[in-house]
């Protein structure tokens, strides 16, 4: 009887909902390929943050997790003015962008701030003309 009480309850904990992991996940090193100083924080999406030490202007690895959104590094603080010439944004990384994990192999180690969103997929309907 005993064993089957052990069995019961392992299988009502195996049943358990696995709840959902959230979006914005991202890990921050200071190293390239995940080295130096780590940190994997979960980040409010549509929020700007700025990076704080030890890496602000200082992150080799910015490696989103793999949900469905990406994020815009900045070069600036939040609320900043942009005065850089070639843009104060690398543009949007993701889970899937080459150079998550070596930001230094395109020069874009000196991150201050960044903003993540949800990415959307576009369906688009072609229509026939009669």
């Amino acid at each position: 009887m005993k064993s089957f009480a052990v069995l019961a309850a392992a299988t009502l904990a195996a049943a358990s909902p696995i709840a959902k992991r959230e979006a914005g996940g991202i890990l921050l090193c200071t190293g390239a390929n995940a080295t130096g100083t780590c940190n994997h924080s979960v980040y409010p999406l549509d929020t700007c943050v700025n990076i704080t030490t030890p890496f602000l202007g200082n992150t080799n690895t910015f490696a989103p997790d793999g949900e469905a959104f990406a994020c815009y590094p900045y070069g600036m603080p939040c609320g900043g003015i942009c005065t850089s010439p070639e843009g104060c944004t690398l543009g949007a990384i993701d889970f899937d962008y080459e150079h998550k994990y070596n930001l230094s192999a395109v020069s874009w180690a000196g991150v201050a701030s960044f903003r993540c969103f949800t990415k959307t997929t576009t369906t688009t309907v072609e229509t026939e003309e009669q």
